[in-house]
């Protein structure tokens, strides 16, 4: 009996971690990251889609042609952009995290952000990762 307890046991816990990856259209997505797209994306076309669903966690992934990787939270709002070929589009970037990168690190690209309720990390095109609290006050800096 025991035998047949612990792995059943093993399986019961590990079943809701499990991810389901699904491809979707555009479509499906939901109405704010398709105006996202549209506003920050306008000329660059959609290559997938996926919707991502663990435990009770769900999450969309898109990936645009030149390099582009987005995700989405549930609800349908940007928590990353990465950009392999080319900046972030400032549309997507708080002004207040513009004005200082610009200042501070004159001539770098934002490659990289990523953000949920209480931290905006940010990757500069020479290596230096930034992270912001959710009032946009800068609270480190790691050097590559």
């Amino acid at each position: 009996m025991k035998r047949l307890l612990i792995p059943f046991l093993a399986l019961m816990i590990g079943l809701p971690v499990m991810a389901e990856n699904i491809d979707i259209s555009v479509k499906d997505l939901p109405g704010r990251s398709q105006k996202i797209i549209a506003m920050a994306f306008p000329d660059t076309n959609v290559k997938k889609a996926t919707i991502e669903k663990r435990a009770s966690l769900v999450q969309y992934e898109v990936r645009l042609s030149g390099g582009i990787k987005l995700q989405f939270s549930k609800t349908g709002a940007l928590t990353e952009c990465t950009c392999t070929k080319g900046a972030v589009p400032a549309v997507l970037i708080p002004e207040k995290i513009s004005e200082m990168v610009s200042r501070d690190y004159p001539g770098n690209l934002i490659l990289s952000i990523e953000h949920d309720s209480k931290l905006y990390e940010i990757v500069l095109d020479n290596g230096v990762e930034l992270s912001f609290n959710s009032s946009l006050r800068l609270i480190s800096v790691d050097y590559p």
